[in-house]
């Protein structure tokens, strides 16, 4: 597996993005947003989407000058995407959220028809790092739907990410966050692995014969759909997670629902909450609390090999890490990636390593 220094990645990013005729200052805002994802460790929001994104502004799906708009109804605001890269609507919803928390102490932000909007831990943590506890509930307004409700093989909602946040206050190296999809894995992991021809794990997935989906691009074709997460024992959880996430998405975004099998997709919606702590204690009360609880946490005794972490943690790591050593990059992900630079010529170089 190639391994590429974080900025060469992030180079090479912007510079395939900006030979779509994408703005400088928004090809690095989607790069930037991209090879992060690379850094800590979620690779399926990675550059692995470049050619997705490049693919999607020659299309017109994605239109390369577009902005997010915003709509408010007095203290609520809404933020349009439109056909802007969903990193920028990610930007301004946060940017938004969290001018209304401090003005407020408690905000919401709704946004609909967003282009994909990343890594939802990204705003989580911006909005962490600025001394809010942050939660989101996303959904796919009814399209791009892969995940099955418990007991059946059909797919009927996406991925649909819960996420949350809480500012240490320095207590943690850290803030913690959790950002998970409600089906067992993220659809980008079957994505990593199209063309691979490895196997997919058998937990990930369910046919009508009750068997898992071989191989990726079985998957990618239409064959089976994701299990909640639980998986088949107690997927009836996840599923009720994914459903409260597609609620609650459309219900402040403003957005549709899923309401039938081969619904078009429309893009992102989803529900941006902060909350700011000093309205109910004070930060170093935080800051308390979040030494004591992850001490107690830590204290557990591991099994084997293995560590405990608190949420945000494994993140925290791999991107120093990452930072140091380079971004490693599945070999299928290189391959489109090489294919890519193909595509665009001279223009654009691939990174020392690929």
């Amino acid at each position: 597996m190639p391994t590429v220094a974080a900025d060469a990645l992030e180079s090479f990013a912007r510079d395939a993005l900006a030979t779509r005729g994408v703005p400088d200052d928004t090809a690095r805002a989607v790069a930037e947003s991209l090879v992060d994802a690379d850094l800590v460790g979620h690779t399926s929001h990675g550059v692995v989407r470049v050619p997705w994104y490049a693919d999607a502004v020659t299309t017109g799906e994605i239109e390369p000058d577009a902005e997010p708009t915003v709509e408010s109804a007095g203290p609520c605001h809404q933020v349009v995407g439109g056909a802007a890269f969903g990193q920028l609507v990610g930007r301004r919803a946060v940017e938004t959220l969290v001018d209304a928390a401090d003005e407020q102490g408690i905000a919401a932000v709704g946004i609909r028809d967003s282009g994909h909007l990343g890594r939802i831990g990204e705003w989580a943590e911006r909005v962490a790092a600025e001394g809010y506890l942050f939660a989101s509930w996303l959904n796919l307004q009814g399209g791009a739907q892969r995940i099955a409700p418990h007991g059946t093989a059909d797919r009927r909602l996406g991925t649909n990410p819960i996420t949350f946040a809480v500012p240490a206050f320095g207590a943690l190296p850290f803030d913690p966050v959790y950002d998970g999809a409600t089906s067992q894995v993220a659809h980008g992991k079957v994505i990593e692995r199209d063309g691979s021809g490895e196997r997919l794990p058998p937990e990930w997935t369910i046919t009508e014969t009750g068997d898992p989906v071989e191989r990726a691009a079985d998957f990618e074709a239409g064959e089976g759909a994701l299990l909640a997460l639980g998986g088949r024992e107690t997927g009836y959880k996840g599923f009720g997670l994914a459903t409260m996430a597609e609620l609650f998405a459309a219900v402040l975004g403003d957005g549709p629902v899923a309401t039938e099998p081969e619904q078009e997709w429309r893009g992102n919606g989803a529900a941006f909450v902060a909350i700011d702590p000093a309205v109910f204690t004070t930060p170093e009360t935080v800051a308390t609390k979040v030494d004591a609880l992850a001490a107690h946490i830590r204290s557990a005794d591991p099994i084997e090999d293995e560590r405990v972490l608190l949420p945000g943690e494994k993140e925290h790591e791999t991107r120093q890490r990452r930072r140091e050593r380079g971004v490693p990059v599945a070999e299928t992900v290189a391959e489109n990636l090489r294919g890519l630079a193909d595509e665009l010529g001279s223009d654009v170089s691939l990174p020392e390593g690929l």
